[in-house]
């Protein structure tokens, strides 16, 4: 135990901590009646939770959106580095598109189906489009297909993701860069 402290104390970098959510729900229950005097009748268990659910630092659903597991149980993912001995950094959790384009290949079919990830929700159903595309792609029930001509080159695209949160219509816009390579006995493209 004392060789795992003193690595947590030498990182540098972001780390995950995963916590079963009733030993969370339960140990921040304890510290908002210890610190605020908040007893369960001012805010009750439920409150609490939602209060949590909507937290940007807490990650319940992992990127291919099943909910965070450790050991057969449910978690919840924190993710924290050290900046000096008491004062810890964590990382804010935001939705965005989740899966990068893979390599276009000339006289290939190209085919990708992006998807969004969500910390809080499982993947929302969406709507893909873009603004601009080259000639030889097109959106497709939610699938960039296309078939790369000779003269196609790398390109970079905006992906625009429409979906509703509740009543409420959100989007998310992120630019891809689409790599085109020739097409040789030899190449090999991973998908």
């Amino acid at each position: 135990m004392a060789k795992k402290l003193e690595k947590l104390e030498q990182c540098t970098e972001f780390r995950t901590f995963r916590f079963r959510i009733q030993a969370f729900s339960n140990g921040y229950r304890e510290f908002i009646e210890r610190e605020a005097g908040m007893t369960e009748q001012v805010v009750s268990k439920q409150q609490l939770r939602n209060y949590l659910h909507q937290q940007r630092y807490i990650s319940r659903y992992n990127e291919d959106g099943k909910k965070a597991k450790s050991k057969g149980h449910h978690v919840w993912n924190v993710e924290a580095k050290k900046i000096s001995r008491n004062t810890w950094w964590f990382k804010e959790f935001l939705r965005r598109i989740a899966s990068p384009p893979p390599k276009a290949v000339i006289n290939v079919p190209y085919e990708w189906t992006p998807t969004i990830w969500d910390p809080q929700i499982k993947a929302p159903k969406v709507y893909f489009n873009s603004e601009w595309l080259p000639s030889w792609l097109q959106w497709d029930n939610n699938t960039l297909r296309g078939l790369p001509p000779p003269d196609a080159t790398d390109c970079t695209i905006s992906v625009i993701a429409s979906y509703y949160q509740g009543k409420e219509i959100h989007h998310l816009k992120t630019n891809f860069t689409i790599h085109v390579m020739t097409h040789t006995p030899t190449t090999t493209v991973y998908m």
